[in-house]
């Protein structure tokens, strides 16, 4: 995960109310002032990168970075997922909207208000990482299932 310093007079800004979290996609991002910047918004995005809430996790306001996006800048509320290599950025999308993963961090949860868990219990999920062409596959059943639904 990548912090930055706004350097820009203006610039586009991810808080988590800017996710779509029915269809898990980046649907309003705020164009702000330099000056009217929130502390939190430090966030360094790239293509391909995931953006995990972890405020309220269960509400599953996570989403794929898209090159529409890849020069935004992220709320900390977000852990920034960037994939290695070895993962499909897809895969990782995916495979962090499951219930799996939803479910594995919820333990973690700490507050009242706002309940939310660290970085690091999400960094420490355990996971499958089948082959990048095996990773491929999966993303292509996903899209072939989501089609046929809608």
């Amino acid at each position: 995960m990548e912090s930055t310093k706004i350097k820009t007079n203006y610039f586009d800004y991810i808080d988590i109310d800017a996710i779509d979290n029915v269809n898990n996609i980046i649907s309003n991002p705020k164009h702000l002032s330099k000056e009217s910047a929130p502390s939190r918004a430090s966030r360094k995005l790239h293509n391909g990168d995931v953006l995990f809430s972890i405020v309220r996790p269960y509400l599953k306001n996570i989403a794929l970075v898209t090159s529409e996006y890849k020069n935004c800048i992220a709320s900390t509320g977000f852990y920034v997922c960037t994939p290695i290599s070895a993962l499909c950025s897809e895969y990782l999308f995916y495979l962090l909207i499951s219930p799996y993963c939803i479910e594995s961090v919820m333990p973690y949860m700490k507050g009242d208000n706002s309940p939310s868990i660290r970085g690091n219990d999400l960094e420490n999920l355990i996971i499958g990482v089948p082959s990048l062409n095996e990773q491929r596959r999966i993303v292509t059943k996903i899209h072939t299932i989501n089609l046929i639904i809608e």
